[in-house]
């Protein structure tokens, strides 16, 4: 799937993916869970890299990295004062970072096939 459409459409299947690690079985929060997947996908793929299309198609890693995301804004969607805050699971970087790795290779395995 082209980043346009990651950043613009959101399947059944992710939606379901979403809702079954947050342990959801209503529809009542489809919409805000839509909205948190798009806006989830848009920081991964904002902190990993734009130039390959194809890179996140079929990449379990960004799944993942997404997931851990969405969970993490929908579980902590409340106001929050300034005496706490609540960071993103430490899992998330390292699925980033591993992603980063992965991005570079193939941006370099890319630039080294042009003459």
């Amino acid at each position: 799937m082209a980043i346009k459409d990651l950043l613009t459409s959101v399947s059944d299947d992710d939606l379901s993916m979403v809702k079954l690690s947050l342990r959801l079985d209503t529809d009542a929060d489809d919409l805000l869970l839509k909205t948190l997947i798009k806006a989830a996908r848009r920081d991964v793929i904002g902190q990993v890299g734009e130039e390959i299309d194809d890179f996140f198609d079929d990449n379990e890693i960004f799944k993942t990295a997404v997931i851990i995301e969405v969970s993490h804004l929908y579980s902590h969607r409340e106001a929050v004062s300034t005496q706490q805050t609540f960071e993103v699971p430490m899992a998330f970087y390292s699925l980033i970072n591993s992603m980063k790795d992965d991005y570079r290779y193939q941006m370099f395995l890319k630039e080294s096939d042009q003459p």
